[in-house]
């Protein structure tokens, strides 16, 4: 710039004046900007003048603006315009600042910044610029007044922004502070959120600092930063609720962030997220629900949004929060963790966190064996599958299963959840059973006596604790299968499953007696089993009858003693001496239990009908009867009671 006279040196540019983030002190109500560092002493007195000019014609005629200066009263219309004549030359000092007088105001110059004008009597900053310290409280104007419908700002060197408006009057913003950097680093300035409309306030918790800009609260703390909250949107109506920064969220750490999956918008704080969706409004998530949240991938995981706040005062001290796609429980035992699916439709329905089941362990865990997934709990797991759905399993069920490997042994998924009844439980599985009771558990393979709880099983059990299925493949077979079912909490489980022998010509048919024992036949269809007999009592619960010498079975018709046990000390036509089977090496009768063919209380006794049917050892093809190995027969002893069942035929007559 050129200049007609030496310049006189100004006074010194204040200094920075502190703000959010670093720690100012609190403004008072008239928004006094603090003092800043004494400034240097000039080398004379400053031609700066701040107080009101000279006026009138001859006054204004002998000064004439030159340079940068005189560029920017010209751009403002000159004598014309808001500055009018100007009152002085340009003063500068040693560092090229300078500054001209005019009627309305004044024109201040630096090389670095150019000229800019304080308008004193048109403007809206400049007056309060003048009131209230001017040079010494706010720096030279290194912007123009920039005015818009809604208001007016002038940034200072100090970097303070005066700003008026309509609704907020005179205000000013510490651009060189925090909540000033957020203002235009993220929010776009006054342009993307008006004027303020308080002044920056500080003292709040933890040392804090807000300014409002019409319905944007920039709220700044050191651990936290500067960020804004929407007052008037959903999120910020939340975060009022709790309290704001002086609540138990704490201070915001991100800008509110919209675009989100279902059009949704979010923003984090110290203690929590709040999320909105159109669907959901603005609900709050923290601690440990959203840690679980966040795992499933928050909003764009399975999840989805927040239907509720958390809902605590639950067993256990508990928590629960409902999601678009599950729920979060949470206890101080287990954390949160997430449920959905089936698998959360299976445990509501069971009582949720009241039930036996109490808090999840884990979130489910897929990708399982045939598509599948399950999850633990406190009180066990729930398993699902397409082909079984959710099932739970737990207590001494579940500790058998875990122990078999789960669902990748042969028993693979549960298909319904355990029964229990009598101290016993039972639970199916894809590929078996697993019973328990106060004497342990144990697992049992699908067999034959799968069919008797399925309705495949032509022939009823009659409700007998235990069935003995002896089946054979085809007519005219000796050769079968002898499968022993026990009824578990009223579910029958395979026992055992061995190979047997029955009568040397096979089975006769459905309803058809098996004739008398030459032939060799043995009946099809269901029979009790009462009592039993042999050489010595094996601890069955059965009647017992210790085989003699006289011991005989009748066998010929027409006779008192048809189908019947006698004692005799002759053996007369037909009948069985049951004493000589018992003691031949064969030992066939030394333990056996009658099955109650063709005599009560199944049936009256139909003359030659057929008669001693028996289970017995000696397992070779019989004269009608099931014969099995000794260790089998003893077993089935041991474990029957009055009224068991054997059912027993060719395959395709006993099952559908």
């Amino acid at each position: 710039m050129q200049v007609n006279e030496s310049p006189a040196p100004t006074e010194a540019a204040p200094a920075d004046v502190p703000s959010a983030g670093v720690t100012p002190a609190a403004p008072d109500t008239q928004e006094t900007a603090p003092a800043p560092d004494p400034a240097p002493a000039p080398e004379e007195t400053s031609a700066v003048e701040t107080s009101a000019p000279e006026t009138g014609a001859a006054a204004a005629a002998a000064f004439t603006p030159i340079g940068g200066i005189a560029a920017k009263w010209k751009e403002l219309g000159g004598a014309a315009g808001p500055l009018g004549e100007p009152t002085s030359n340009e003063s500068c000092d040693a560092s090229g600042r300078c500054v001209e007088t005019f009627v309305g105001g004044e024109i201040h110059y630096t090389p670095s910044t150019g000229a800019h004008a304080v308008l004193f009597t048109s403007g809206n900053t400049g007056p309060r610029w003048a009131a209230t310290g001017a040079l010494g409280a706010f720096g030279y104007p290194i912007t123009d007044e920039q005015c818009t419908a809604a208001g007016c700002s002038q940034r200072f060197s100090s970097g303070i922004d005066l700003t008026w408006s309509t609704t907020g009057g005179h205000r000013q913003v510490w651009t060189r502070g925090a909540i000033g950097g957020a203002l235009y680093g993220v929010y776009g300035g006054y342009a993307g959120v008006g004027y303020p409309s308080t002044a920056e306030v500080c003292g709040k918790a933890n040392n804090g600092c807000v300014q409002e800009f019409g319905g944007l609260r920039i709220v700044w703390s050191a651990s936290s930063g500067a960020h804004g909250v929407w007052a008037p949107g959903a999120i910020g109506g939340a975060y009022a609720r709790t309290g704001a920064e002086a609540g138990w969220l704490g201070y915001p750490t991100s800008r509110e962030t919209c675009g989100l999956r279902s059009s949704g918008c979010q923003q984090t704080y110290q203690r929590g997220v709040i999320s909105w969706s159109p669907a959901t409004g603005a609900q709050i998530v923290r601690g440990g629900m959203r840690d679980a949240w966040a795992a499933r991938g928050a909003h764009d995981g399975v999840l989805g949004y927040p239907l509720e706040n958390e809902v605590c005062g639950q067993r256990d001290g508990g928590c629960i929060q409902k999601f678009q796609g599950g729920s979060v429980y949470w206890s101080p035992a287990t954390g949160g963790q997430s449920v959905n699916g089936d698998i959360k439709g299976r445990y509501e329905g069971l009582g949720a966190h009241n039930s036996y089941l109490g808090y999840p362990l884990t979130a489910e865990v897929c990708g399982q064996r045939n598509g599948g997934c399950y999850q633990w709990f406190q009180g066990g797991l729930i398993f699902w599958s397409p082909a079984t759905g959710s099932q739970p399993v737990r207590g001494g069920v579940k500790a058998k299963y875990e122990s078999m490997a789960m669902h990748q042994s042969y028993l693979g998924y549960p298909q319904t959840p355990e029964r229990c009844e009598g101290g016993e439980c039972v639970q199916p599985f894809q590929g078996g059973y697993i019973t328990w009771n106060a004497a342990g558990n144990r697992d049992h393979r699908h067999t034959e006596c799968t069919t008797l709880n399925d309705g495949r099983s032509v022939y009823s059990t009659g409700g007998a604790k235990r069935v003995l299925l002896t089946i054979a493949g085809g007519y005219g077979q000796s050769s079968a299968s002898a499968v022993y079912c026990q009824k578990v909490a009223g579910t029958y489980v395979t026992d055992w499953k061995t190979d047997a022998t029955v009568g040397a010509s096979g089975f006769k048919g459905p309803g058809v007696p098996s004739g008398p024992t030459r032939f060799n036949f043995s009946p099809t269809g269901s029979y009790s089993v009462t009592e039993a007999f042999g050489l010595g009592n094996p601890g069955t619960a059965l009647p017992y009858r210790t085989l003699n010498p006289r011991s005989r079975w009748g066998g010929n018709p027409w006779t008192d003693t048809y189908n019947k046990y006698f004692e005799s000390s002759t053996w007369v036509g037909y009948d069985e001496d049951m004493w000589y089977f018992a003691t031949r090496p064969t030992h066939d009768y030394r333990q056996g239990a009658v099955l109650n063919y063709n005599r009560p209380p199944d049936s009256p006794i139909v003359q030659d009908a057929g008669f001693a049917i028996f289970l017995h050892q000696n397992k070779v093809p019989t004269a009608g009867c099931i014969a099995l190995d000794d260790w089998a027969v003893e077993d089935y002893l041991r474990k029957s009671t009055p009224g068991d069942r054997i059912i027993m035929g060719v395959a395709s007559d006993l099952f559908r």
